[in-house]
Formats: structure tokens, sequence, C-alpha cells
């Protein structure tokens, strides 16, 4: 039950993470449209990367967590 619970913890830290994340500026300007090849820029780059990061963490603990559900 304790590793239930763990896993639980983790997902809505990482849930929080992705979150705030997806509310920053940094990611909104990374998935904004710009002109001239400027997406290519490695802060914005680095920005989709962490959101892609956070997301599969976030699908892997979910995942983890249903293999108990069952």
């Amino acid at each position: 039950m304790a590793d239930v619970q763990e896993l639980r913890r983790r997902l809505q830290e990482s849930e929080a993470e992705l979150r705030e994340h997806m509310a920053s500026w940094e990611y909104a300007y990374a998935m904004g449209s710009s002109r001239h090849g400027a997406t290519d820029h490695p802060v914005l780059e680095r920005a989709r990367a962490k959101a892609r990061r956070l997301q599969r963490r976030c699908g892997e603990l979910a995942a983890q967590l249903a293999e108990h559900d069952l």
C-alpha cells in the first residue's frame, strides 16, 4: 500500500510540475509560432524537451499506478 501511495504522490508532483511549466512564459514562447526559423532557438527547444520529459514521466507513473489498481 505504501508503494501505491508513493506512486500517487510522485504522480501528483509530476503533474503539478508539468502544469506549472505549461503555464510559464518560456513554454508559451516555445509553443507559439514565429518567423524566420526562430523556433529552432536552443532555449525554446529546451522548453519543449522539458514538456515532453514531464509528460513522459507522468505517463509512466500513471501506467505504474494502473498496474496496482488491477
